[in-house]
C-alpha cells in the first residue's frame, strides 16, 4: 500500500513538472489569415527548436523530449500547422505544408524569441520545411542568415517521385537549393537507408554538408509509430538523447 501511493504520488510530481514546463498554449496569426496554434517549452538558453510534428507535440514522446532538452537550455516551440489547415493528422499531411508560413513563422520566432533556430521534422515535412527555409534566407541579409543554424531532419522523405528498384532516386530541386547545416537521421529498416549516401551527394550540389547516422533496427516514425516493435519503442525513448547528440555535433549550443 505505501507502495502504491508513493508510485501515485511520484506520477503526480512529474506530470506536474511536466504541465509546469510548457506554457500555455496559444496561437500565432499569419499573414494569409491562418491562425496556427503554437506550444511552447520555454528555456533560457539562446537556441529555440522549431519542431514541425503533426499533433502540436502533444506524442508523449515528443513532448517528453521537449521537457528533458529545456532542462539543456534548449527552447522548443510545436507549430500545430495541420489543425491550422484542417489537414487530417497524419504523417503523410506534414507535405502539403505551405512554405510561405513556414517562413513566416521562422521569422516570428527569431523577432519574438531572439535566439537562433534550429527547424526539426520527420518524413514529409521534410521538402516544405527547407523550401520556407530557403524562402526565409533569400529574404535576409547575408550576415541575418546566421540566425537560422540548421535542421534535424528524422527519416526525411525528399523524393519527387516514388522510387523504384533499379532506378536512381530523383529528389525535390529543394535538395539542390539548401544550404543549411543539416543533420538526418535515418532507419535502418527504413527504405530510405539505401539512398542516403546518395541524398548526401545531393544536398552536397547547394555546398551544404550533411551528417547522419543509421539507427539500427527502427523504421520511419518509430517514435509514433502505433505499431511500433519493442526495439522501436526502445529508441523512442532515446529521443531526447538523438536531439541533443545531433546539435552538438552541429555545434549548436544552448
Amino acid at each position: 500500500m505505501a507502495f502504491t501511493r508513493l508510485y501515485a504520488l511520484g506520477l503526480a510530481l512529474l506530470f506536474s513538472v511536466g504541465t509546469a514546463l510548457a506554457s500555455p498554449p496559444h496561437s500565432l496569426s499569419l499573414s494569409t489569415g491562418i491562425d496556427v496554434p503554437l506550444r511552447t517549452y520555454p528555456a533560457k538558453g539562446n537556441t529555440l527548436l522549431l519542431w514541425f510534428v503533426c499533433d502540436e507535440g502533444h506524442s508523449s514522446n515528443e513532448a517528453r523530449t521537449a521537457m528533458e532538452i529545456a532542462a539543456h537550455g534548449y527552447e522548443t516551440w510545436f507549430p500545430d500547422m495541420l489543425d491550422a489547415h484542417f489537414l487530417p493528422i497524419l504523417p503523410s499531411s506534414l507535405e502539403q505544408l505551405p512554405p510561405d508560413e513556414i517562413r513566416e513563422i521562422i521569422a516570428y520566432a527569431i523577432r519574438q524569441s531572439g535566439k537562433k533556430i534550429v527547424l526539426i521534422t520527420g518524413g514529409h515535412g521534410a521538402t516544405p520545411i527547407l523550401r520556407g527555409a530557403k524562402a526565409w534566407q533569400d529574404g535576409v541579409t547575408e550576415q541575418d542568415r546566421n540566425a537560422l543554424a540548421g535542421a534535424l531532419l528524422f527519416y526525411p522523405d525528399l523524393y519527387s517521385v516514388a522510387p523504384a528498384p533499379g532506378v536512381e532516386a530523383q529528389y525535390h530541386t529543394i535538395v539542390a537549393q539548401t544550404h543549411l547545416p543539416l543533420y538526418i537521421y535515418q532507419g535502418q529498416l527504413s527504405p530510405g537507408r539505401w539512398w542516403l549516401e546518395h541524398l548526401k551527394v545531393e544536398f552536397a550540389r547547394g555546398g551544404t554538408k550533411v551528417i547522419s547516422s543509421i539507427l539500427p533496427k527502427v523504421r520511419s516514425h518509430f517514435y509514433v509509430r502505433p505499431d511500433a516493435t519493442e526495439a522501436e519503442n526502445a529508441m523512442a525513448e532515446k529521443l531526447p538523447e538523438l536531439v541533443l547528440d545531433a546539435l552538438k555535433q552541429l555545434e549548436i549550443n544552448p
